[in-house]
């Protein structure tokens, strides 16, 4: 069983399952990202200060390798997701769609394979 330092789970699940999706992180950003630890003090997440939801993942120029998860998707309230200058693969998960609050994507993808949000 998880527990969490607190806050909200469906968060710091979405952020959990991002981690997992890193294959390389070579300054070791994601050691913070642990369930002893709120995850709005985890490097690189900024939270709403009355809700504790994420608003902003910015985790820009890490050279982190990996995929998107489609997990980040869950993280409602966010509205800036910065990827930038780091090695990610495949897709843009098609769950950002549901991000109504999303106001800033910054990625770069290698081997694009789809369109985000096809209309």
């Amino acid at each position: 069983m998880i527990v969490f330092a607190s806050g909200n789970v469906t968060d710091a699940l979405a952020l959990l399952k991002f981690r997992e999706s890193i294959s390389i992180d070579p300054y070791g950003i994601l050691l913070s990202w642990n369930t002893s630890t709120h995850f709005c003090n985890w490097h690189g997440i900024t939270c709403h200060l009355i809700h504790q939801r994420v608003t902003e993942l910015n985790l820009q120029g890490y050279k982190l390798k990996g995929s998107i998860s489609p997990h980040i998707g869950n993280l409602s309230y966010m509205r800036i997701f910065n990827l930038n200058h780091n090695n990610f693969y495949g897709n843009i998960p098609q769950e950002l769609g549901r991000l109504s609050q999303l106001q800033f994507i910054f990625v770069d993808i290698i081997h694009w394979k789809e369109k985000f949000l096809q209309t």
